[in-house]
């Protein structure tokens, strides 16, 4: 069976996961996104699949969901 392959990606001030190249979501939090993905990704394991998933070095201290630099309340940085 083919890989299938998950990556979050920063879209403006959202999160989006690509599954193949397709765009699904937006999620105001990196995490979000890649618990998500995550899910995803066990179920396609479960059908046979194989998954690779992939979430990229933050671009702000805050983890994700800086908005500018400053933690977001509940993103689980703040």
């Amino acid at each position: 069976m083919p890989t299938i392959s998950y990556t979050i990606t920063r879209d403006g001030d959202l999160w989006t996961v690509l599954r193949d190249g397709e765009a699904e979501g937006g999620y105001a939090t990196q995490e979000a996104a890649f618990e998500t993905a995550a899910a995803h990704a066990s179920a396609e394991l479960r059908t046979g699949h194989s998954v690779r998933l992939e979430a990229g070095t933050p671009t702000d201290s805050a983890g994700a969901s800086d908005r500018g630099g400053q933690p977001v309340r509940g993103d689980g940085f703040s």
